[in-house]
């Protein structure tokens, strides 16, 4: 819940307008988790990679290293 209060939707409209605006896409394929949270182990999604519109075809495999994560690390810690 804490994620859609006003403050943070406004937040989240410049990141969505400047998407628009540099013609970026996502790069990292839909519901890839990049975080495995410490406390409860889950896997989240927190990262994006946006690339522009022009070089989306040349991107081979864009893919998380979970293995290389640093220690402490979550957010909610």
């Amino acid at each position: 819940m804490h994620l859609f209060t006003r403050g943070n939707l406004e937040k989240s409209q410049v990141l969505i307008d400047a998407a628009a605006e540099f013609d970026m896409q996502m790069a990292l394929p839909k519901n890839t988790p990049t975080l495995q949270a410490l406390s409860m182990g889950n896997y989240m999604r927190l990262d994006k990679v946006f690339i522009s519109t022009p070089l989306i075809n040349h991107v081979m495999r864009c893919c998380t290293s979970p293995e290389e994560q640093p220690a402490r690390t979550d957010p909610s810690q």
